[in-house]
């Protein structure tokens, strides 16, 4: 009887995950946008790789050679770690199973879209592990491709590029909108303060 309720529950209370660690790091942007647009960028093309257990690692690294490489291209990495988290223990079956699908697409498998319920039981298992920053580089990366191989790496080529494109697009187009609503309030409040104390000398005036 519970069940719809507990669903309910539960599904609001993925909502406020996501939304908490996916859109408050980015509404609390009051710089530059582009930096931050790029950090969802750059989270999401590690997101979409089948790097599940390195890729905090994998966005540090990039980070560090970013600036040394190319220091005038800055991210925001608070904002792309935050949408890293797009590819979690509950969407990594999912996800994985669609980078699969298109990697046997692209290489013309006779049947691409077999074995859904076994990809998912096996992907979850080697996530199930319980493994350190280095023995996770092998659990869970080289684990992985020793699998699915090839065509789980090619699929997620498309994804992991597309994926960063349209988030950047996106997120600059947010950011532009958020920043000129916060310019328009500070305005109004600016407005509102100048004209009570304009006022203001006029009821003292008035009272003698």
């Amino acid at each position: 009887m519970a069940r719809p309720a507990e669903k309910k529950a539960t599904f609001g209370g993925l909502s406020r995950l996501m939304r908490y660690r996916l859109m408050i790091p980015i509404h609390r942007n009051r710089q530059d946008p582009r930096p931050a647009a790029r950090g969802v960028a750059v989270g999401l093309f590690f997101a979409l790789m089948p790097t599940v257990g390195v890729q905090l690692a994998l966005l540090g690294l990039f980070w560090a050679g970013m600036r040394w490489l190319r220091p005038q291209w800055r991210f925001n990495i608070i904002v792309a770690g935050a949408w890293i988290w797009v590819t979690n223990i509950l969407t990594i079956p999912f996800v994985y199973y669609v980078f699969l699908v298109t990697g046997r697409l692209i290489l013309g498998a006779e049947d691409p879209f077999g074995g859904f319920d076994h990809f998912v039981a096996h992907i979850r298992e080697i996530l199930a592990g319980d493994a350190g920053f280095f023995e996770s580089l092998y659990v869970y990366t080289v684990g992985i491709f020793q699998e699915w191989g090839e065509p789980l790496f090619i699929g997620c080529i498309p994804w992991a590029v597309g994926g960063a494109w349209l988030g950047y697009v996106w997120a600059l187009k947010l950011l532009e909108k958020l920043h000129a609503r916060h310019r328009r309030k500070l305005k109004e409040r600016f407005a509102r303060q100048l004209r009570t104390a304009g006022a203001d000398p006029s009821d003292g005036g008035s009272s003698g």
